[in-house]
């Protein structure tokens, strides 16, 4: 597994938390999803050491898995087949390893699901754009209205990819990645939203 080193430090702030910046590893290596089945098969052998007498349990647990994510990688690169050219913006640096590992031409900013963007962030925004026209914002958790609707107004649609780093509340990371997989295929074959 090739880990992405971010290269860039983003000063933000999650509400009230205060700012802070992030300069590390990217750390949702899952998302791109045979990364995902190499730690299935690492947590399948360390089960497998601690607890030897349920060894062949994890073995078919881990084949049932292997198919499931080998289903979705494939999904994904069909999907992206579709229109590799299609580029995004990403509302959050959590896609790295999504970007990597099927060639979505996806670039970051920084702006948090709730919260509606300051001016700089929507002037910030328009530089990226000359840079790197997008037709789609792809974020982590579902967006604030008003910040959807502003969006539609610069011809930009959005997305949920959640980026399953927790437990979810309802489902699981399979449950999750086939949303995930439906959300991403309508920013593939759909075509650009008019402006109003």
């Amino acid at each position: 597994m090739l880990y992405i080193v971010n290269k860039s430090s983003i000063t933000h702030s999650h509400g009230l938390d205060g700012e802070h910046s992030h300069t590390e590893t990217a750390f949702t290596t899952w998302l791109n999803l045979q990364f995902a089945l190499q730690q299935a098969q690492s947590i399948r052998d360390a089960l497998s050491e601690i607890i030897p007498e349920q060894k062949e349990t994890f073995r078919a647990n881990y084949q049932a898995l292997e198919q499931d994510l080998l289903d979705l990688d494939r999904q994904i690169e069909t999907i992206v087949a579709i229109k590799p050219e299609q580029n995004f913006i990403a509302s959050h640096p959590v896609y790295d390893y999504l970007k990597q590992g099927y060639g979505i031409k996806l670039e970051s900013v920084h702006w948090e699901p709730k919260e509606f963007p300051t001016e700089q962030q929507w002037q910030e925004l328009q530089v990226l754009l000359q840079k790197h026209p997008s037709q789609w914002m792809m974020w982590e958790g579902k967006p604030n209205t008003e910040t959807v609707t502003k969006l539609q107004t610069m011809g930009i649609n959005s997305l949920v990819f959640a980026p399953v780093a927790n437990t979810p509340d309802r489902g699981d990371f399979l449950t999750i990645m086939e949303q995930n997989i439906k959300n991403l295929k309508q920013a593939f074959s759909q075509k650009k939203i008019q402006n109003n």
